[in-house]
């Protein structure tokens, strides 16, 4: 009688999954492991995380990037200082609101200390901010000058160590070309920069980062017919830049060298802006202050460059409330210096101005100084403490 023939011998070079046999780990030292892969359907019962919100409906969130892009000149390091006071306080800019007042490091490059104080003082002026936002602004607002370090020295050595030590809500690098350190248009450049280097920071510190970045030449460059997704490549280098970033707003000049259009050209939705039918906007109108280094809201005939007729303003309240922000605030004599330039006399102003704060459509609010008179800012709404 024969011997039962036995089963033929699995092949050595598979591993069977019936018996999955423990193996050592080959991975040279230092190396991470893979990520761990779970179930997707298994998390569709979860709510995001509330605490992982920095900016409007999670349009930037803990752990993503967001690019501020514009043309070289324009003022795009004056907004973000405006963004920066404005969000560490807890208060809205140019229509983007924090979820709560966040802590905001700066990396800059560009600006000298004297840049850096006309920009502060512009923009804090402007505000009008009281005591308790200073006290607030002064604990969460951080700034630090660079300007010789790039690449992975720059982000192992500076970016590091201040992240570290600060523990912001936010990382603001202004601006990337400084910093990269490469050619933007090199995709392994962008990747090194960007998804080897500041992605494991972002991930290790649980914050974000704003790149301040710039556009290429934009001679002859037709926008008009431009959507949103044509807006996300309008920033210089490769196209892995836009695909790294979680978010990216756009600044574009107009016909008015003073007034631009800020596009919201990546996650547009999630920057919660609308018009007054509750539609979604893709894009919101600013323009430089006349008086500050600052920002504040302007009109479609601003931004068009349009004169009222023989170089006068219609005296209506339409027009006189358009001139206050749709967010912050105003000093009253700023505002009454604005219509005067649209040729509207002072008292008419005054006596509107009056009626208008006794219909509740504006607002009047006043900071105590010393030895002076209190400063009177204008507002569309009552004034909070933070």
């Amino acid at each position: 009688m024969s011997a039962a023939a036995e089963p033929p011998d699995e092949p050595r070079n598979i591993q069977s999954f019936r018996d999955p046999q423990p193996q050592q780990d080959s991975r040279p030292e230092g190396r991470q492991p893979p990520p761990e892969a779970i179930p997707l359907l298994s998390i569709r019962h979860e709510e995001p995380n509330p605490e992982d919100t920095l900016l409007g409906d999670r349009f930037l969130c803990r752990e993503g990037g967001m690019l501020f892009v514009g043309p070289s000149g324009i003022g795009k390091s004056s907004a973000s200082v405006q963004m920066d006071v404005c969000w560490s306080i807890g208060k809205p800019a140019f229509g983007i609101h924090p979820a709560r007042p966040l802590k905001i490091l700066q990396i800059q490059a560009e600006n000298d200390r004297g840049d850096l104080v006309e920009m502060i003082r512009g923009v804090w002026g402007a505000m009008g901010f009281d005591a308790d936002a200073e006290r607030i602004c002064l604990q969460n607002l951080l700034t630090a000058s660079e300007k010789t370090r790039t690449g992975a020295l720059f982000l192992q050595d500076v970016v590091r160590p201040l992240l570290e030590r600060h523990r912001p809500d936010i990382l603001r690098i202004d601006p990337l070309l400084a910093y990269l350190g490469d050619d933007p248009t090199d995709m392994k450049a962008l990747a090194a920069f960007c998804r080897h280097g500041l992605n494991p920071l972002l991930e290790e510190f649980r914050c974000a980062v704003i790149l301040n970045h710039h556009t290429p030449k934009t001679t002859n460059r037709d926008t008009t017919l431009w959507r949103a997704s044509d807006w996300m490549y309008s920033g210089a280098g490769g196209a892995d830049l836009t695909n790294w970033a979680r978010a990216i707003i756009v600044i574009e000049p107009t016909t008015n060298p003073a007034a631009f259009k800020f596009i919201g050209a990546k996650r547009t939705k999630r920057l919660q802006w609308s018009n007054e039918q509750g539609e979604t906007e893709f894009q919101r109108l600013f323009c430089h202050s006349e008086n500050s280094i600052a920002w504040r809201d302007a009109t479609e005939a601003e931004v068009e460059g349009v004169r009222p007729k023989n170089g006068k303003a219609e005296a209506s309240e339409e027009e006189l409330i358009s001139f206050v922000p749709i967010s912050g605030s105003l000093p009253k004599d700023e505002l009454l210096a604005r219509w005067n330039k649209k040729g509207i006399g002072e008292k008419k102003c005054r006596s509107l101005l009056s009626l208008m704060l006794a219909d509740g459509k504006v607002f009047e609010w006043r900071i105590a100084r010393s030895g002076t008179r209190p400063a009177i800012y204008i507002s569309r709404h009552e004034q909070t403490l933070v």
